[in-house]
C-alpha cells in the first residue's frame, strides 16, 4: 500500500501535521510556510507567506498552508511568482 504523502512534499505535509496543534492555538487562520521540518513563520496573507519564501528558499519545493483552512487543489502548471514592490 502507498502512503498518499509520497511525493516532493511528503516531509513538510508530516511537519504540518505534527506541529498544527500548536499553529491552530497560535496561527488560526494565517499562512505558514515550511520547508523540510523548519517554519519558517506565520503570515496574514498568502502573497506575503510566498514573498517570505522565496527570499528565503528560492523556487523551492515548500509548503504554505493556511492553519485551519481547507486544502485547495490547484493544477500542477500552477506556479507563483513573487510580486515586486512598485
Amino acid at each position: 500500500m502507498t502512503d498518499k504523502r509520497e511525493g516532493p512534499l511528503s516531509a513538510e505535509l508530516q511537519s504540518f501535521e505534527r506541529l498544527k496543534p500548536n499553529l491552530e492555538q497560535n496561527h488560526m487562520g494565517k499562512f505558514v510556510v515550511i520547508k523540510d521540518d523548519e517554519l519558517l513563520g506565520a503570515w496574514d496573507t498568502f502573497d506575503n507567506a510566498a514573498k517570505a519564501a522565496i527570499q528565503k528558499y528560492g523556487r523551492g519545493p515548500y509548503l504554505i498552508r493556511q492553519v485551519g483552512g481547507g486544502t485547495t487543489k490547484l493544477p500542477a502548471s500552477v506556479m507563483f511568482r513573487a510580486i515586486e514592490p512598485a
